[in-house]
């Protein structure tokens, strides 16, 4: 019937409920998670061995990965962060130790976030074997993804998972569900990290 709910609103529907539950997090629970999920990170050894680790800059309650970030600085890892182009395509670029007091806020968008300056690197260039913390405002259990809607990281992750990336999706564990609504442009990951532990998805 015309009345039932399409694919389409039910992702909107969970977007903006998990992302409400996020907004509303403080900012000791915040740093509570993020804490835990540095924790459970030593668990993977795809992140420990990884050459390049593309991460991002947490808001919008997103689970902070700097530290994350900072451990693979301090194992001779190239550090990058995504910086969004015109067309809603990301580019990553290369983001060095203290690497924040570069960062600008981005115009344009449907949400303000902080971005690297710099020149784009060639992701084909980048040293391997390479991972991507790729924030979620949802995650399931088999590896499905729920963005923010604009659809950037699903273009992103078929060119590096060709290159043979790794895909860590990271989010709070009330935000990860037994199955998400998707649809066939939605990119699933290859690990699920949150802040109760990993999770390697059955497929």
């Amino acid at each position: 019937m015309s009345g039932e709910p399409t694919v389409g609103d039910e992702k909107r529907r969970v977007r903006a409920e998990l992302r409400a539950f996020r907004r509303a997090l403080d900012a000791s629970a915040l740093a509570r998670a993020a804490a835990r999920v540095h924790a459970a990170a030593s668990e993977l050894e795809a992140l420990a061995a990884a050459r390049t680790v593309a991460g991002y800059v947490a808001c919008d309650g997103e689970i902070d990965v700097a530290a994350l970030l900072d451990d693979a600085r301090r194992r001779g890892a190239a550090v990058l962060l995504p910086r969004r182009r015109h067309g809603d395509t990301l580019d990553l670029v290369a983001a060095p130790a203290h690497a924040s007091a570069l960062l600008t806020v981005a115009t344009g968008g449907r949400d303000p976030l902080r971005e690297p300056q710099g020149p784009a690197a060639d992701p084909a260039r980048l040293a391997t074997p390479a991972v991507l913390l790729a924030p979620a405002v949802a995650l399931d259990r088999r590896g499905g993804r729920l963005g923010r809607g604009g659809g950037d990281y699903d273009r992103l992750l078929p060119r590096l998972r060709a290159l043979g990336w790794t895909v860590i999706g990271v989010c709070h564990v009330a935000q990860l569900v037994d199955v998400l609504p998707v649809e066939g442009h939605d990119v699933p990951v290859d690990v699920v990290l949150t802040d109760a532990g990993v999770l390697v998805p059955a497929r």
